[in-house]
């Protein structure tokens, strides 16, 4: 796994809101880009942090410390 310092700011705030399990038109309508943009931003992130899927980068997220990791209260989805 590379850097997380690899990533630019926008990136880490797509990894950040995947992490809390924001799907892409979520994610999309919260950064006022599209979400064609959001698919973009995950390729490079995947890309970047050598992972291949959502859960990945969230666990990537959590390891690192960018996010904590979350409370188990059952309720652990989007339900935005």
């Amino acid at each position: 796994m590379k850097a997380f310092s690899d990533l630019t700011n926008q990136e880490r705030k797509i990894l950040v809101l995947v992490a809390k399990g924001r799907r892409n038109a979520k994610i999309a309508l919260e950064l006022c880009i599209s979400t064609r943009t959001v698919e973009n931003h995950l390729y490079h992130i995947f890309d970047k942090l050598g992972v291949s899927s959502r859960t990945e980068a969230a666990i990537y997220a959590i390891h690192t410390g960018l996010l904590a990791a979350p409370e188990m209260s059952g309720n652990s989805h989007d339900t935005e």
